[in-house]
């Protein structure tokens, strides 16, 4: 297998052409990442030697799916899906400061069919908190500290507390659709995996959803941390999670992030722990409010996904 350092460099050409890729992929319509359009994002994959990757692995880490081209923006984003309605999943969303998104959100995730709905608040300073109560959800206060990682271990330890079988996690700031978790519901369900991801850079997506630099630098990441592992995945920074229960027990205890690079060491310790992992295309949507993910933190990221790639 090919070592860290030849893996790096050919990653910055790789980068490079995918924000060459993105642009042509982007469409007046507003939909960008189409099915036919994941042609040529993975066809650049191979040329930067996943196909030594997937030749050493004895079952693909990816399932492709179909999307719909031939609908509108509104259809193919928030197209509806089977909904769970399964009182043996509990759905997670940290939260901090998100009164714009969290009602509509929570509305969503009632009409997908989630029943059982946990907010883990990081202590937000605006109505998140009041409004998520008034929806009915289920909210506590964070432990262990701030920042988002603080927020998804409480929420992982309450749900070792409870009788839920599968955790479903989103993000709070109405990026993420919460009827897309069921094709990952649907795997986990099926014994095909402990842990799904909901790959964003794969779905449909809103225009200016994702920028050009977040699009390369979450290719980028995601393929060294998926070659560490001789797997192939397109987005590790995703905030669509999808744990068994097992995997939630064996993962937890080694789970130490504090900030956004939660989702690295999710990803990193349930290879570890030895757990299957495999990824699914998912819609993503213009976040409502403002950003906390700053350069400063985007950097920090970038630090934690090289600790990770070297641990």
């Amino acid at each position: 297998m090919r070592n860290v350092g030849q893996i790096t460099l050919d990653v910055v050409v790789y980068s490079q052409r995918v924000v060459k890729e993105y642009r042509a992929a982007t469409r007046p319509t507003g939909i960008s990442n189409t099915h036919e359009n994941l042609t040529g994002v993975f066809g650049i994959m191979t040329a930067v030697n996943c196909k030594d990757l997937r030749e050493r692995t004895a079952e693909p880490s990816v399932i492709l799916m179909t999307i719909n081209t031939e609908s509108k923006l509104s259809d193919n984003i928030t197209q509806k899906r089977a909904p769970p309605n399964d009182s043996k999943i509990l759905l997670m969303i940290p939260t901090l400061n998100e009164e714009d998104a969290i009602e509509g959100l929570l509305m969503e995730a009632r009409a997908a069919g989630f029943a059982d709905i946990l907010v883990v608040d990081g202590f937000s300073s605006d109505r998140t908190r009041e409004i998520a109560e008034r929806a009915s959800a289920s909210v506590v206060l964070q432990d262990f500290g701030k920042g988002k990682g603080c927020g998804v271990r409480t929420g992982m330890r309450d749900f070792l507390c409870g009788s839920a079988e599968f955790l479903c996690i989103i993000d709070g700031d109405g990026t993420n659709i919460p009827s897309h978790l069921s094709s990952m519901v649907s795997l986990a369900k099926s014994g095909e995996a402990d842990v799904v991801l909901g790959s964003r850079t794969r779905g449909p997506r809103e225009m200016d959803a994702m920028d050009m630099l977040s699009l390369a630098s979450n290719l980028a990441v995601s393929f060294l941390l998926g070659a560490k592992f001789r797997r192939l995945f397109t987005d590790v920074q995703t905030g669509y999670w999808l744990l068994k229960r097992h995997a939630v027990e064996r993962i937890y205890p080694t789970i130490r992030s504090t900030g956004f690079e939660i989702e690295l060491e999710l990803f990193v310790n349930a290879f570890k722990a030895g757990l299957i992992v495999r990824e699914v295309p998912v819609g993503f949507r213009r976040r409502k409010g403002s950003t906390k993910f700053s350069f400063m933190l985007r950097m920090r990221n970038l630090y934690y996904a090289f600790r990770f790639l070297a641990s």
